[in-house]
Formats: structure tokens, sequence, C-alpha cells
């Protein structure tokens, strides 16, 4: 027969507003609805209480008519008890009344067999946790009576672990392995791993974070820098303060990785179950850390496959630059091999090379243009990797590496051509302004000519001097800047031009307008002194001001542009030896 649970409407309401009175009045004319199922959720007057952090006097006044002993009965529907509501809920001084009640309660499971501190960590609430965490190791011979469950050993501990890494509380997680080093070797139930866990928290490692040249500079000094400097100082600098916590991060990350590989690797066998997903997870991440700690614990790990693909052809497939450098550069065990390994289809490493890269990875890349050159980019290194007779190899489909670059990027070769030729355009119209008003102010000098001489009246000032250099430099850089831009216009548009040809002309082009624009600025400026400024120093800086409005404006808005191309042109790029920085703690 279904319970009518209307009549507890009145006491769940009286907890919830915190009118104990209330509350008292109704447990007294029902004492059952004390310890009872008050709701279609099967909570009882504790569930309730304890969902509202604010009423927590009211959970004190309900603890002191329960029994103690009976805490561990008193579940819901999904047999949680009280700590386990209240160590989903973040509830952490209900969670100390109850422990301090019945220390038997953190050892209970629910219908799912979970304790109350796997509650804790599932949703992340890390203040509960570790007081959870705390109290069980105090009361760990408790988790041997009948009924209740060790949280450190066998399924639940690794669980217990695994997610701890997966929360990211890495200083926790470290604690845990030290003390229960077994559980680094331990898989779960549903075939996860420790060395899996760890993998996946790419942002946990150096590789997982990208700083410009003053970010990384700070962040190789940062530990002298706190050592050496008053703490309470540094800690007024937010970026350092931000880029110690990283650093700090970081090393924790490889110390749990090192040791969970340093575990797996004195394993006698079955190594395999342990790294498997994980370095594939690692290749996919690009990862570099976790391929590097693996395949020194276990060597034969460098020749893991993920549907017929070794961890070279995956890396090429899914554009990891990182893992790429390692095993091009730093990979000494049977490297010819990696260079001659071909897929089911006969593809080479070039022909891997030549296929479209996955979109999350070509997105990085801001422009058809760029992203096109960093597809040339990528082609062009996988061939100095692989044997030169390679670059004629057919696959299956009687097709050679460039065949297969070329059928797989003709629409991205297409949006970058349309690009290149719109934004070449408006920049054409830009110069030829330009040409126009200083060829034109040219041979119309300020002040007019001498009639008898035909010479500029101001010949002799150095304001004049420094109208006509600017004025002659403007055009010559204009004029130049014009040419660049109608040859990328009538450029023929091949795969290959996109490498160094159109962007060094985009390049080029982009720094003679550049210059054109501010000399002309110059030559506008000194206009204005020579025919309004009457000899007045001052009459300068309202001129330069305004001078500079223009000037700025053109940086600010295409100088990112220009950037981007010199970096992914003229920068050191994302292959090489060089590319590839190993950072300890």
């Amino acid at each position: 027969m279904a319970i009518d649970f209307g009549e507890y409407v009145p006491l769940c309401r009286a907890i919830i507003n915190g009118d104990w009175e209330k509350a008292q009045e109704f447990l007294n004319n029902d004492k059952d609805a004390l310890i009872g199922k008050i709701n279609t959720f099967g909570y009882t007057t504790l569930h309730v209480a304890i969902g509202d952090p604010k009423n927590i006097w009211i959970l004190e006044k309900l603890l002191e008519q329960i029994n103690p002993e009976s805490l561990p009965t008193l579940v819901n529907n999904r047999q949680r008890n009280a700590l386990h509501h209240a160590a989903t809920h973040d509830n952490y001084l209900a969670a100390k009344m109850l422990v301090e009640k019945n220390p038997d309660l953190l050892f209970r499971g629910n219908d799912d067999n979970d304790l109350p501190i796997d509650s804790a960590i599932i949703s992340s609430h890390k203040t509960t946790f570790l007081y959870l965490l705390k109290v069980c190791k105090q009361h760990i011979g408790l988790s041997k009576k009948d009924g209740n469950h060790d949280p450190f050993e066998g399924q639940k501990g690794v669980f217990l672990l695994n997610e701890t890494i997966l929360a990211g509380f890495l200083d926790v997680t470290y604690d845990l392995l030290k003390d229960y080093p077994n559980l680094a070797t331990t898989v779960q139930d549903n075939k996860i791993t420790p060395l899996w866990c760890i993998a996946k928290k790419w942002g946990a490692f150096p590789s997982g974070t990208h700083y410009n040249f003053y970010q990384r500079f700070v962040y190789s000094l940062v530990h002298r820098i706190y050592v050496k400097i008053w703490k309470a100082a540094l800690l007024r600098v937010p970026h350092i303060k931000r880029l110690y916590e990283d650093k700090v991060e970081h090393n924790r990350a490889l110390m749990i990785l090192r040791f969970i590989c340093e575990e797996v690797g004195k394993l006698r066998s079955n190594h395999s179950y342990h790294y498997h997903d994980a370095i594939i997870v690692a290749v996919k991440n690009n990862t570099i850390e976790v391929i590097e700690q693996i395949t020194q614990s276990v060597p034969q790990s460098i020749w893991t496959k993920e549907n017929g693909y070794s961890l070279s052809q995956l890396s090429i497939i899914n554009r990891c630059e990182k893992v790429y450098n390692f095993l091009a550069h730093e990979v000494t065990l049977d490297k010819y091999l990696h260079t001659v390994i071909k897929d089911k289809n006969n593809d080479n490493l070039l022909h891997l090379a030549g296929k479209l890269s996955p979109k999350h990875k070509l997105n990085m890349v801001s422009g058809a243009a760029l992203q096109l050159q960093r597809e040339l980019q990528w082609f062009e290194e996988v061939s100095k990797f692989v044997k030169p007779k390679y670059m004629e190899d057919l696959n299956d489909k009687q097709e050679i590496p460039i065949m297969v670059f070329r059928q797989e990027h003709n629409y991205l070769r297409q949006k970058g051509e349309d690009w290149m030729k719109k934004t070449s355009e408006s920049y054409t119209i830009t110069a030829a302004l330009i040409i126009t008003i200083v060829f034109a102010a040219a041979i119309t000098v300020p002040g007019g000519i001498k009639g008898d001489t035909g010479k500029p009246t101001f010949q002799t000032r150095p304001s004049f001097i420094v109208f006509a250099v600017a004025d002659a430099i403007s055009l010559f850089t204009s004029t130049t800047s014009l040419l660049l831009f109608l040859s990328i216009l009538t450029a023929r548009y091949a795969e290959e031009d996109f490498l160094y040809k159109l962007p060094n002309r985009l390049i080029l082009g982009l720094v003679m307008l550049f210059m054109s624009l501010t000399s002309m600025m110059i030559a506008f400026s000194a206009t204005l002194y020579i025919m309004f400024g009457q000899e007045k120093s001052w009459i300068l800086i309202p001129v330069a001001a305004l001078a500079c409005l223009p000037i700025a404006s053109f940086v600010t808005l295409q100088l990112p542009l220009l950037i981007d191309l010199m970096v992914s042109t003229y920068g050191r790029g994302i292959f090489g030896k060089q590319s590839y920085v190993r950072i300890t703690s």
C-alpha cells in the first residue's frame, strides 16, 4: 500500500524554514516521524535538514533526539544515509556532526556501494572530501566490521584514487599513492586505470599550457624568485602568483605520473593493460610528458597501436606536433622502422600527412590561408623524416602522397585563395589612395614655388625637408605595396605557394603600407606646421597627437594579422628538436 506523504508536508516546511517550534510540535504528536521516511524520495528529517546549510542548528536538535546507533539505518530510497547526503551537498558541518555521533556512517555503502567519501569526491566537494578522508584514516578500524567497507583497498581504493585525479585534487592523489602504492597498479572493474586518469589530465602538465616568451621566462625562474624575494610582496603580483601555482600543479602531476609508471614498470606481466589506453589518450591530447615517462618505464610501449595505427602514425593523423617531435628526434629504439611503417591501405607516413587535419586541430589556426600553410608545414616536415623514395610511393588507390594532399586540401586551397584575394583587393585600394594623395602633394608643394627660379618657397626650412623626405618615402613604399598586392591577385595559387611565396608578399605589402601611411602622416603634419604653425613649436603637439590617431588605428586593427603571418612564416615553428622542451621539477 502506497504511503501518503502529504501529512509530513508541514514538518518538511518547518525544517526548511528553520521553525523548530513547529517541527518539535509535529514530532511530539508523531514519534515515528523523527526517524521515518517523510517524502517520496525516502528522505528522513535528517536528510531534509542537511539540504540547507543555514539550518545546521535544526540538524543538531534532531540529532539530540535520535539514538546514534540507529543512524546507519536511516537511509533514503537509494540506501543513502545522512552522511551520504551531507557529502553530496558539501555540508561540511553536517558531516562533522554526523561522524562525531557515529563514525560507522563513514564505511556504509549505498545501493551503488558508494561510501560517503565517494559521494564527496564524485561531486568534487574538496572541503568535505578532505574532512572525510582524514576521519576515514582515523577510524579505519571500523571498516573491518560486518557490513562496512574499506575505502582504501581494492576496487573502492582505486575508484577513490582515480576520482581524485579526475577531480584535479593532485595533492591528495600523491598522498594516497604514497600511503597505498598498490593502488597504482589496480584496475577498476570498468577497465579504468590510474595511469589513464593522469594521462587524461593534459592541462595539468607543462605541455598543456601555452605561455608567451615573458611567461616562459618567469616560469623557469619562479621557484628561485619565491626563495629570494619576500613572499608577502610577491603574492601581490597576480600573474607571478598564478605561474607559481601552475608550476606547483605541474610538478605534482609529473610526480604522480612518475610514481604510477614506476609501479607499472615493476610488474612482471600485463603491462599493456595499464599503459595502452593511457598512451593513446596522451598522443591524442599531445601530452608529451606522459609518452616520455611511459616509454622510459616500459620500452615496448613505443609500439602501442590503436586500430592498426602506431604512435608515429597517430601523431601525424591527429597533428600532435609534440608527440611527433619526440618520436622523430628523441626516440632511438628501432627508429628506422618508424619511418617505413604503413597502414592497411598501404599509406606511408607522408600519405597520412597529406590527409586533412581533424577539424578541431585545423581551427586552432585562424584563416584558411594560414591553415593551409600549417598543413604544408606538416607535409614538408614528414617528407624530411621518411625516405626520399616514399615521396613517389603508391598506396592501394595508386596515389602518391602529393596527390592525396591536393585532393584532400582542394577546398581549403580555394578558401585560402578567396581570402588572399579579398584581403589584397582591400589593401590595393588603400595603397592606391595613398599614392594619389602623396603624388599630388609632391607636385603642389606647400607655400608654392618662386616664379623666377621655380624652386619651392620654403626649401631651406627644416620642416620643408621633413615634408619632402616623408612624402617621397610614402610614395615609394605605397607604390611598392601596391605592386606586391597586385602580384598576389595575379598569382597562380598552387598549394605550395601558400607555404612561403604568398605569405611573404602579404607580409612585405603590409609593412610597406604601414610605412607609407606613417610617412604620409608625417608629411601632412609638416605641411600644417609650415602653412599654419607660424614657426610656433607648440603647434607640433596637437598635430602630432592627431597624426598618431590613424597610425594607431592601423596598428591596432592590422597588427594581429601581421603578427600571425610572421610567426607562422618566420617563427621557430612547431617542428624540430628545438621546439621540444623537457620541463622538469
